[in-house]
């Protein structure tokens, strides 16, 4: 099957979401309008699956008082909401969790509604960890960390000079903000 150009796919994720936030559906149409977000991302999933990832999502995002869209933009960037994803480095799963971060964690990174827990927390810990920078500062440090580590961005004392790590949180931020329904 031939896979939909990126912009195609971001545009289609933007549409679902942002409906279904200002519509103020019901739970069960959220969590569909994710779902179908994320088959956007990975055409290859199950409905039933998508279903059951995007009620994850959702719920993870409450109990870490996340934003959604913010988890959705982070995994589709990280893995295209593939779960068998593995990177070069080594990272596992939907959210590219390393082993030793999922072990921390205590998430095996391959089962995918850990791994939607680990990226949820681990997420969380970072934001907390930067949340004397201000707002859009807070969440650059902690998607910079989230790729690079936190060792990483406290040695250059902000985003690292890596061109994949500057590339990968204006990649993430752009979509979330475009998720969101924001201008990017």
């Amino acid at each position: 099957m031939r896979r939909l150009p990126a912009a195609l796919l971001y545009a289609l994720a933007w549409c679902v979401l942002t409906h279904v936030q200002t519509a103020r559906a019901s739970d069960a149409d959220m969590i569909l309008a994710y779902a179908r977000a994320l088959r956007a991302f990975n055409p290859h999933l199950s409905e039933p699956r998508a279903v059951r990832w995007a009620q994850t999502v959702i719920e993870e995002a409450d109990a870490q008082a996340l934003d959604a869209r913010l988890l959705v933009a982070l995994i589709a960037v990280e893995s295209n909401w593939r779960p068998r994803a593995v990177s070069s480095a080594g990272a596992i799963g939907l959210g590219q969790l390393m082993p030793a971060t999922a072990g921390g964690l205590g998430v095996d990174a391959r089962d995918p509604r850990q791994n939607i827990h680990g990226v949820a927390v681990h997420l969380r810990g970072l934001l907390d960890r930067y949340a004397s920078s201000g707002p859009a500062q807070r969440y650059t440090l902690a998607l910079a960390a989230y790729n690079a580590g936190t060792g990483a961005v406290a040695r250059f004392r902000g985003v690292p000079p890596y061109a994949q790590t500057q590339a990968y949180v204006r990649r993430v931020i752009g979509l979330w903000r475009r998720l969101a329904g924001e201008a990017p």
